[in-house]
């Protein structure tokens, strides 16, 4: 009997630490499941992102990993895995916009469907054939990239999953050079996306991002960061750097600088402006605060 009673206060004890263990534990276990919802991005597929992680860990030395990586993700993308796009562009035709949000979609696209690959992702300029001839040749076929040029690529030296974007002037010049593409580079179906001005006058930056989030798969809380950043971005990279507005530029020269043109018109954004809190704000998007995690990634953050 003494056996029996000593056995059922160990029991009670034993039940009351579990409770109180709980009590503890459970709120703490809440309040980093809250903690982590505020954070991008965290896929919904979170354990697919675990168990794509641990095959990649498993692979054998003869398995290529870019094939891997392509079919654990097909039935999740409906353009499948991208992980390599080249952003083809004159100077002065929106590239830069181009270049930067394909640079980001294709991360977070990364950052999604493939994470075990983030931390290689890479974005480049190259300013020369001979330059994107050696890049080619360097390039990982397992590591994405964006690559930036202002010349037409020779499509034979492209690698054969690359995706090509563009930039034009407006939807007939758009048109001229989705034919060239699919004429030199023998794809239609991975042209992801030919910019042009008229249609980015039209539907405005937010409408542009869309269509590269459709793309690269992007998920509503990718594209609403993707959203914020470049909203602010955009005003840093017209406003000052390198490809200051030519207004803006004219506006703060001084009144009697020979260079200075009294007939161009005034900027009608930048003097409302307090750079120094735009870029405060910048700094603090969600999105800005994810690149920077990523040494690669970092460059990408600078608007000019």
């Amino acid at each position: 009997m003494a056996t029996r009673k000593k056995h059922h206060r160990f029991v009670t004890k034993a039940w009351v630490g579990a409770v109180v263990a709980m009590m503890i534990l459970i709120p703490s276990f809440i309040d980093r499941i809250i903690l982590c919802s505020n954070q991008l991005p965290l896929p919904e597929k979170q354990v697919t992102n675990e168990h794509q992680n641990q095959i990649f860990k498993n692979a054998t030395r003869d398995q290529d990993l870019h094939d891997i990586v392509r079919q654990q993700t097909k039935r999740m993308s409906p353009n499948g895995l991208i992980l390599h796009a080249i952003s083809i562009g004159n100077p002065r035709s929106a590239s830069t916009l181009q270049f930067n949000a394909v640079c980001v979609s294709l991360f977070l696209h990364i950052l999604n469907f493939a994470p075990a690959l983030a931390n290689n992702t890479s974005c480049i300029f190259v300013g020369g054939l001979k330059k994107f001839k050696k890049k080619e040749k360097q390039r990982s076929k397992s590591n994405p990239q964006v690559i930036k040029m202002h010349f037409k690529p020779n499509c034979t030296e492209v690698l054969n999953d690359t995706w090509l974007f563009s930039t034009a002037r407006d939807l007939s010049d758009g048109r001229e050079e989705k034919s060239w593409l699919i004429d030199h580079c023998g794809t239609q179906e991975r042209i992801g996306y030919i910019q042009d001005l008229e249609t980015l006058s039209e539907i405005g930056l937010d409408g542009i991002l869309r269509k590269y989030g459709d793309v690269f798969s992007l998920e509503p809380h990718m594209m609403d960061a993707m959203i914020e950043y470049f909203d602010i971005w955009d005003k840093l990279r017209v406003c000052c750097g390198r490809q200051m507005s030519k207004y803006w530029r004219n506006d703060l020269l001084p009144t009697n600088s020979s260079l200075k043109d009294a007939s161009m018109k005034k900027h009608p954004l930048c003097p409302t402006l307090v750079i120094d809190d735009v870029e405060e704000q910048f700094m603090e998007t969600k999105l800005y605060k994810l690149l920077h995690t990523y040494e690669k990634m970092r460059p990408i953050n600078r608007p000019s």
